[in-house]
């Protein structure tokens, strides 16, 4: 039996991390929703990711509460629906990155087709993101305890205990939608490659639109950078849920229950990944941290300059 200083430890670094990731996350939808520079079909989407991502934070610091409390075997209000919610919104956080790579598969491989390059387009995406969340957690839901209070992590979770629903879960939430972004960053990459022969050759230029509407052109250099950030992201992700993989594949395959630690670091693990990927995201998105940065040192610099200014008046006075 696991102690409760293990629990109170481990619960409180969930609380610590999905406070700064929520932090990020509010802050990047605010300065893309209040500078126009920043409207943008990529920005668009990064906030749809911010969302999942938002919620999913708040879903876990009030469950992880509830873990601290000394009756948390009899006090877990909405037990189900914290779960079903909290499995959707990890689906409305992987799917999110299948639809940014569908975005850029528009811009990069179908740029003739101008009804895919339209804001109607992309919120029809994202509208798919969040049906797709929605649908993803019913087959648990209908599942006799696909839903359950797993008394090892203190949550109530998809249990990998039962082997069925939560391969279920590793394949449809995680390694589906992984796999979409590997394939369309791979047609992606062979169809810049083949358009940096044909610009070599003069035959042909590759036309890619930009990610504010304007006017389209060559840029292949952008894409390939916007791929390798969005595959560092879903590498982040992918590790998050290396440990909740291990666990299903030990229950699957072994007699023997695994460590009792496993099942709270497995959902540590998922936590702290998020933020390392949210880190990722804010720093990547050279707009948003331009603007961040900059209204840091703005302050700081004006701060500076108030207290030299007040500093000789001070002096006077004091004589």
């Amino acid at each position: 039996m696991l102690s409760d200083l293990f629990f109170t430890i481990n619960y409180w670094l969930i609380i610590g991390s999905a406070i700064i990731g929520l932090i990020l996350c509010l802050l990047t939808i605010v300065i893309v929703i209040t500078h126009r520079e920043c409207h943008t079909y990529t920005n668009a989407l990064t906030c749809n990711t911010c969302v999942a991502i938002a919620l999913y934070f708040i879903f876990r610091i009030v469950e992880s509460i509830y873990a601290l409390r000394e009756d948390w075997q009899y006090y877990q209000p909405a037990c189900v629906f914290r779960a079903y919610c909290k499995l959707g919104l990890c689906a409305a956080l992987c799917y999110s990155y299948s639809i940014q790579a569908v975005s850029r598969l528009f811009f990069a491989v179908f740029y003739k087709h101008k009804f895919l390059l339209t804001w109607r387009t992309h919120w029809i995406l994202i509208l798919i993101n969040w049906v797709i969340s929605i649908v993803i957690p019913i087959e648990p839901l209908l599942h006799q305890n696909g839903f359950e209070l797993e008394i090892e992590s203190r949550n109530c979770v998809v249990s990998p205990k039962i082997v069925s629903v939560s391969m279920y879960v590793v394949v449809i939430v995680f390694i589906i939608p992984l796999n979409i972004v590997t394939i369309i960053y791979g047609v992606i990459i062979h169809h810049v490659r083949q358009s940096t022969r044909r610009i070599a050759t003069g035959a042909l230029n590759v036309i890619l639109s930009t990610a504010q509407g304007k006017s389209p052109g060559p840029n292949g250099k952008r894409e390939l950078k916007t791929m390798q950030n969005m595959t560092v992201q879903t590498t982040i992700i992918s590790f998050g849920g290396i440990l909740y993989l291990i666990l299903v594949i030990w229950h699957a395959t072994q007699q023997q229950s695994p460590p009792e630690s496993f099942y709270l670091l497995a959902l540590e693990l998922i936590s702290i990944f998020t933020v390392f990927m949210m880190i990722a995201l804010f720093l990547m998105n050279k707009t948003v941290k331009r603007i961040v940065f900059g209204y840091i040192f703005r302050n700081s610099l004006a701060n500076t300059k108030h207290s030299t200014t007040r500093q000789p008046i001070a002096r006077f006075n004091a004589h």
